[in-house]
């Protein structure tokens, strides 16, 4: 009888090892792939699977990043796709959109009145369905400006979708910068 016991016991404890190792998240997290970057995170809550897909989409982001705080305007015009069109949030008018041609009057306002750019990123969802993706973020941002004689900051917290659609064999933007 004490046999069975201690059986059954151990049958147990192994069981629950098996479902717990079994539990454990394959997802991705900042360590993994951005370790030194402090400004480049996983929320909390995310659960982000970690695939070659996703990694790909996620690097977007993160180049994306690094290029907008060092106003490398060649590499965010090779990230972004010649059909990227922009809406600047506001759905009740047209008037303000702009396609892929727009982005050179966006990225010569930046380079002419930001002095310095600071941007955080929290990743929160990663969407991949066949050649589209969409990364789901939170940034917190803050940028210094001069217009004329006055030097000011400009600073907040938004959350924003980036939409990519694979192109040959590389992600790039089509929305959401």
């Amino acid at each position: 009888m004490m046999e069975i016991r201690r059986l059954f016991s151990w049958m147990v404890v192994v069981g629950i090892l098996m479902i717990t190792a079994g539990c454990a998240s394959n997802g991705l997290a900042s360590d993994d792939i951005y370790p030194e970057e402090p400004e480049f995170q996983f929320g909390e809550d995310a659960d982000i699977q970690d695939t070659p897909e996703v990694r790909e989409v996620v690097d977007v982001l993160f180049q994306y990043r690094q290029a907008l705080i060092s106003k490398d305007f060649g590499t965010l015009n090779r990230l972004v796709s010649e059909n990227y069109y922009e809406n600047t949030g506001t759905t009740h008018t047209t008037a303000d959109d702009y396609g892929h041609s727009g982005l050179a009057e966006v990225f010569e306002m930046m380079a002419e009145y930001a002095k310095e750019i600071r941007y955080s990123v929290t990743v929160q969802d990663v969407v991949v369905r066949d050649n589209q993706a969409h990364i789901d973020f939170e940034f917190q941002y803050a940028y210094q400006y001069q217009i004329a004689d006055k030097e000011t900051w400009d600073a907040g917290v938004d959350v924003n979708r980036m939409e990519l659609h694979r192109e040959g064999n590389a992600w790039r933007i089509v929305g959401g910068m």
